[in-house]
C-alpha cells in the first residue's frame, strides 16, 4: 500500500476516533469498554471512507486492489474484524452473525471484481447488490446482527463497501471526490435555495413544516451536527442514489430525465417509514422526491461530482433541523 493513502487513513482515523469519542462519551449509558469498542470499530472505517475521497490516494488504493489477487479476502476479513470488535469487548460476540457479515461483504467484492471489465451500466448484478446493501440498512434489519452497532456504524460501513465495490473493483466513475472545489460550493448553495424555494410553501401548507427559530445557538453542537449529517446521512444516501443509481442508469437510458426521475422517486420512497400518518407519508415522499431532483441537479451540474450533492444534502437537512420543524 502506498504511503499517501496510509497517511491519510491514519489522519482521518484519528480524527474519526475523536469525533466518535465526543459523541459516545456524552451518553451516560456508555461505559469505558463500550466507548472503546465503538471507537476501535468505527474510527478505522471513517478513516477509510474519507481517505478514499482523495483521488490520488484512492488511485494508490485501487492499484493495490488490482495488483493483489487476494485483496477482496483481506478487505472482507478486515471489515469482519471491525464488525466483531464490539461483541468481543462487551462479552456478547456472535460468531454466526460475524460469519454472515463476512460472507456478504466477500460476495459483494467477488461479484464486483468479476465484473470489473464491463462498462458500468446499472445491470442486474448491480441492482441485486444495491438492494442487498441499502434495503436492510434503510429498514434497520442490520441492527439485529450486532446490538452494539447502530445506524452510524452501518451507514459508514455500507458506504465503505459500496465505494470499494463500485469505485474500486467495478471501475465505476461515480465521482467520489471529497476535495472541495469552489464550483461545487456555489452549486451546493444554489441547490439549497432551489430546494427550499420548492418545498417550504407546500410543506407549510400541509402542516408538514413550520418555522422554528431557536432562542440561542450552540456553535460546537451545530458544527458536530453538521459533520454527523455529512458523514452518516448525506454521504451514504448520495453515494447510493446519485453516484451509483443515477450515474449507472445514465448509461442505460438515452433520455436523461428518466434516470433522474427514477433515482429521485426511489429516494423519495425511502422516506415512507420515517412517519406514520398516511397523509404525512405522502407529503414526505413528495417533498423528498423534489429534494432528490435538486441533489441530482447538483450532481450533474458539478460534472457528476458527489461532493456537490453531498454538501447540498447536508445543508438542506441542517437548515431543516435548525429552522423548520416537522
Amino acid at each position: 500500500m502506498k504511503p499517501k493513502f496510509v497517511t491519510l487513513w491514519i489522519i482521518w482515523a484519528f480524527l474519526g476516533a475523536l469525533l466518535v469519542y465526543l459523541a459516545t462519551d456524552s451518553d451516560s449509558k456508555n461505559n469505558i469498554f463500550t466507548i472503546a469498542a465503538v471507537i476501535l470499530s468505527l474510527a478505522p472505517l471513517i478513516g477509510i471512507m474519507l481517505s478514499m475521497g482523495s483521488v490520488k490516494a484512492f488511485n494508490q488504493f485501487k492499484n493495490w486492489l488490482s495488483y493483489n489477487k487476494n485483496s477482496h479476502y483481506y478487505i472482507a476479513g478486515g471489515l469482519s474484524i471491525l464488525f466483531s470488535i464490539p461483541g468481543l469487548m462487551t462479552g456478547n460476540f456472535d460468531p454466526y452473525q460475524t460469519i454472515i457479515f463476512g460472507f456478504i461483504t466477500l460476495a459483494v467484492f467477488g461479484v464486483m471484481k468479476q465484473n470489473h471489465a464491463e462498462e458500468f451500466k446499472f445491470n442486474w448484478s448491480d441492482l441485486a447488490i444495491w438492494l442487498l446493501l441499502w434495503i436492510p440498512f434503510d429498514l434497520r434489519w442490520y441492527d439485529s446482527m450486532q446490538t452494539n452497532l447502530d445506524y452510524t456504524w452501518w451507514s459508514v460501513a455500507i458506504s465503505v463497501v459500496a465505494i470499494i465495490g463500485w469505485y474500486g473493483y467495478r471501475n465505476a466513475n461515480i465521482g467520489y471526490n471529497l476535495t472541495p472545489r469552489f464550483k461545487d460550493l456555489i452549486i451546493a448553495v444554489s441547490a439549497l435555495f432551489l430546494i427550499l424555494a420548492a418545498v417550504i410553501v407546500p410543506g407549510i401548507a400541509t402542516d408538514f413544516l413550520s418555522f422554528s427559530i431557536p432562542e440561542s445557538y450552540n456553535i460546537p453542537k451545530l458544527a458536530a451536527h453538521f459533520t454527523g449529517l455529512f458523514l452518516t446521512v448525506a454521504l451514504p444516501e448520495e453515494l447510493f442514489f446519485r453516484g451509483i443509481l443515477l450515474k449507472g442508469l445514465d448509461k442505460v437510458f438515452s433520455k436523461k430525465w428518466i434516470p433522474m426521475a427514477i433515482s429521485s422517486v426511489a429516494f423519495g420512497l425511502m422516506h415512507w417509514n420515517n412517519v406514520n400518518d398516511l397523509s404525512m407519508q405522502i407529503t414526505y415522499i413528495s417533498l423528498a422526491t423534489i429534494a432528490g431532483l435538486g441533489y441530482g441537479w447538483a450532481y450533474r451540474k458539478s460534472g457528476n461530482n458527489l461532493f456537490a450533492a453531498i454538501l447540498a444534502h447536508t445543508l438542506v437537512d441542517w437548515v431543516w433541523k435548525l429552522f423548520l420543524a416537522s
